[in-house]
């Protein structure tokens, strides 16, 4: 009987101290049962390769002590689905920042040994979240906490037939936008670095701001604030459809109206050129860049009026509702 006894040491190496003695001593039983009818079948005592059969067949030692357990699962139903979508917001959220931060780079004029050195690898940062999710949950399932994930209110859902903004979009315009604001405050600076990829023809021509822009530096910053601030709030709390639509108006609508004034300096580029330039040619090259500003401009009103337009009619169907 000493393969029963191994087998038993076994079991008991994965079972609760507490509850160790009193489940070996049962199975101990159970075998033992078993091999006394096998015996009486064949008339004879079992051979240590029967045994051995009898012992696989009856499970492995890992499986049968798992039986014996409370919790058998790293993850159960009742949890799951808050962990499957914990996953798919940290790793959208990754992959949004990924986003941000390659495009950032290339501004920044970044090699790719120097991105490597200077930003972890993706997957390296993705198997790490996932697996801090994954305990997390587990720890939430073992504390018999689940009915903190459990508490919720129908109220909080998003509208019906609204289409919730989805978390990676948000992420990148929201990584955007801090993009522009640290540029725009002079904590980012990408014109050295965009000159050096530039053709070597080009780099007589040089083209720095206007001074109207001065004058409108801390209506678009704060725009800027406002326009982080309302895309996170949409991204996280689709359930305030007014709310959203509403902060969303102002924001279209402000930042229309600071374009205008924008718009009325009629000059937004102060370009220079080589010394030998004529008049004429600097005149010409000048009137260019500011038709280029000036189209571009019209279009950004253009688009933030129209998607002002949008939000009103969003609140005008929130309020039939």
């Amino acid at each position: 009987m000493d393969l029963i006894e191994r087998y038993l040491a076994a079991v008991a190496r994965n079972l609760p101290g507490k509850q160790a003695g009193d489940i070996t001593a049962e199975l101990r039983d159970v075998l033992l049962s078993r091999v006394e009818d096998l015996e009486a079948t064949l008339g004879r005592p079992l051979d240590r390769a029967e045994l051995e059969t009898l012992l696989i067949d009856f499970g492995h030692p890992l499986v049968v002590a798992w039986r014996f357990r409370k919790v058998r699962h790293l993850i159960g139903p009742e949890i799951f689905p808050f962990w499957w979508a914990g996953v798919k917001v940290v790793l959208s959220i990754v992959l949004g920042l990924y986003l941000v931060l390659v495009i950032l780079g290339l501004l920044l004029g970044k090699s790719e040994i120097e991105f490597r050195r200077s930003v972890p690898d993706i997957w390296y940062v993705a198997v790490y979240l996932f697996g801090m999710v994954t305990l997390i949950c587990a720890g939430i399932e073992r504390s018999g906490k689940t009915g903190v994930l459990l508490k919720w209110k129908p109220s909080r859902l998003p509208p019906a037939g609204a289409k919730p903004r989805s978390r990676f979009e948000a992420v990148v315009e929201a990584g955007m936008t801090v993009v522009f604001i640290l540029w725009w405050t002079g904590v980012l600076h990408f014109r050295d670095a965009l000159i050096e990829h530039l053709p070597p023809w080009t780099a007589a021509i040089t083209a720095d701001l206007a001074p109207v822009w001065t004058e409108y530096h801390w209506p678009i910053l704060g725009y800027a604030v406002i326009d982080l601030a309302v895309t996170l709030l949409i991204a996280f709390r689709p359930a305030a459809p007014q709310l959203n639509a509403g902060l969303s108006l102002v924001r279209y609508l402000t930042g229309s109206v600071i374009l205008m004034g924008v718009l009325r300096a009629g000059h937004w580029l102060v370009v220079s050129g080589p010394r030998g330039w004529s008049a004429g040619v600097a005149a010409q090259v000048q009137a260019n860049f500011d038709i280029g500003m000036r189209v571009g401009i019209y279009g950004a009103i253009a688009v933030m009026l129209v998607k002002a337009v949008l939000e009103v009619w969003r609140l005008y169907k929130v309020r039939q509702t």
